[in-house]
Parts: C-alpha cells; structure tokens; sequence
C-alpha cells in the first residue's frame, strides 16, 4: 500500500453525547477518488500516490513548527492499548491541552467500563490527578506522581505523555535510535482520509528486531493542512502466517480547536 519507499534516519467535546458520536468514525481509509464510502465497505487496497509527500524528517520539521503555533488544544481523544498482552477496547473521552507550561486533562465518556475516569495533569504541579472509573471513583480525585507504577501498570504511557507533541517525539526517538545502531529504517507514504479530514499516511518500518526497539511499525497519520500528527500506531511484529502484526497502541485526536485559551482552571482537580 506504499508508495515511496525511503531509507531513513532521522535525529528526531465537548459533551458526551458529542464525544460519543465523533468515536464512530475513527478508522482512517484510503482517499476516496469518488463518493466517500462507509469505512466497513473500503478495502485495504493501494492508495492515491500523493504527488510530493515529505520526506520523514521534513514531515517531523513541519509537524514541530505547527506544534510551537499552538498555546492550546481541545478536542476527541481515543486510545487502544494493549495491557499485559491484552487488546482493550477503543476509550473515548474529551480532552484538553496546554502546550506550555505543559498541561493535560481528558474525562473519558466510553466505553461503560472507563466512563468517568478523569485525569489531570499541569507542569505547575508535583502530582497528577486521577479519578478511576465504577465505584472506585466515587472516592473522587486521588494525587498521584506522574510515573506512578500502579497507574502505569493499566497505562502505557504517563498522563504528561498524552498529547500531539510526545506522540511526534516518540516516532523521531524511535528512528534516530535506529540510526545510531546503523539499522535501515523504511518509510512508505499514502493519502488517506481521517475523521473527515486529508492526511498523509506515514508507515515506518523498523525490520531489525533489537532490545531498544520501539516498534516493528509505527504509522502516523499528518493533517495535510495543519501539518499536525492527529493519529499514531504501533505494530509488533507478524507471527508466523502473518503480514500485519498485533496492534500495540493507538491514538487519535479529532474535533480539535486551537488556542481557544485553555488555562491553569482546566487542571486544578
């Protein structure tokens, strides 16, 4: 399915009705040339070549200086991990963000089993927090450290980790550490449509199998207009009969509002 292939190393809802109704159409599909299907009727096939995608580094470039634009974010954000070698469910929740001094909030809306989880994070703070979802979060917020084991033990990444920025930083690590151990690094780009929006589809291969690895694949999908990384996915590698392997975590950012003036209220909690 892609279509330039580069060998690269690099240094780098509102309410929850809303929230609710936007998670329907999170799956990224090919860019359509004629009426847009529903995302069940699109076949995994090629996609359009985009007549001059980046280069990864560029697209990493580009994507920082958009970020450095922004003082705040607001929208949808959806994550999948995979906890103790077990895929969860898709958790959507709402989300806001401040670029500087970091911050971090989302209240997840679904499914039933996350609902009313909150967390809260500001750099201004020594403590994240966190509000558990059922019963245990009757009890209200708990303080907790950022890198508390307990948390991070049901969590993949620390709360302050939860946003654009982190998530771009995590896909340039990933390729420089690949290029300090001299390990080819394969890029292949598509055009896609994602929550209504064009993207660029960028698929990172990282073949190579190493301690230090990341991935075997991560996939970033870049707004073509804000030149933002509005998704991020990571593979294992195929088992045996296999092409595609087990989806280790995936996130979205959708619905976003810029600079809208999310302040320090949004994460006293």
């Amino acid at each position: 399915m892609g279509v330039r292939n580069v060998m690269v190393g690099l240094a780098s809802a509102a309410g929850g009705a809303a929230v609710v109704g936007l998670a329907l159409a999170q799956n990224p599909k090919p860019a359509a040339t004629g009426p847009v299907k529903p995302a069940s009727a699109v076949a995994p096939a090629v996609a359009t070549e985009p007549a001059k995608a980046p280069d990864l580094s560029t697209m990493v470039t580009e994507a920082r200086t958009a970020l450095g634009k922004l003082r705040d974010y607001s929208g949808t954000f959806t994550r999948q991990e995979r906890i103790k070698g077990a895929l969860s469910a898709e958790q959507v929740g709402e989300m806001k963000v401040r670029t500087s001094p970091a911050g971090v909030y989302v209240n997840f809306v679904r499914p039933d089993a996350s609902a009313g989880m909150e967390v809260s994070y500001s750099a201004k703070k020594t403590k994240v927090a966190y509000r558990p979802a059922g019963v245990a979060g009757r009890r209200g917020f708990q303080k907790i450290d950022a890198d508390d084991a307990k948390f991070l033990a049901d969590n993949r990444h620390p709360v302050p980790d939860w946003g654009m920025g982190p998530m771009l930083e995590l896909v340039a690590a990933a390729a420089a550490r690949e290029k300090t151990l001299n390990n080819p690094v394969e890029v292949y780009t598509s055009e896609y449509q994602f929550a209504a929006r064009n993207v660029t589809r960028y698929e990172i291969l990282m073949r190579r199998p190493h301690a230090f690895r990341y991935a075997a694949k991560v996939v970033v999908f870049v707004d073509k207009e804000t030149k933002l990384p509005v998704r991020f996915e990571a593979y294992d590698d195929p088992k045996a009969g296999s092409t595609t392997g087990e989806l280790l975590e995936a996130y979205s950012f959708t619905d976003l509002k810029f600079n809208t003036g999310v302040g320090e209220n949004s994460f006293e909690y």
